[in-house]
């Protein structure tokens, strides 16, 4: 599901833009080109499968767009994540050897 107050971009990293929402579950995007291409625009579900007449049946099967990857850094220990290493020391009763960072990306 695309969570549309967020940014967007296609699945091969192109970024996007929604232009008008059509109705219940579908949106026009912009998609800018690449390096002098002007851009196109595309009919997506909120899934972020295309749905435009365009669109071969193949191409409708697959992931068009999603929201922009966020990376994600943190501090962890066997009782939970925490932003610093001080916050993860603290929160460790007996071995402060368990905490470890870590960073993904959502």
């Amino acid at each position: 599901m695309i969570d549309w107050t967020k940014p967007i971009e296609t699945v091969d990293g192109r970024k996007a833009r929604s232009v008008f929402h059509m109705g219940e579950n579908q949106r026009i995007i912009y998609v800018k080109g690449m390096m002098s291409e002007s851009g196109d625009v595309f009919l997506v579900n909120d899934q972020g499968y295309r749905c435009d007449d365009r669109a071969i049946y193949s191409k409708r099967q697959e992931p068009f767009i999603r929201n922009v990857r966020v990376k994600r850094e943190g501090w962890v220990n066997i009782y939970g994540v925490y932003e610093t290493e001080e916050e993860a020391k603290s929160a460790c009763v007996a071995d402060s050897g368990r905490q470890r960072f870590v960073s993904w990306e959502e």
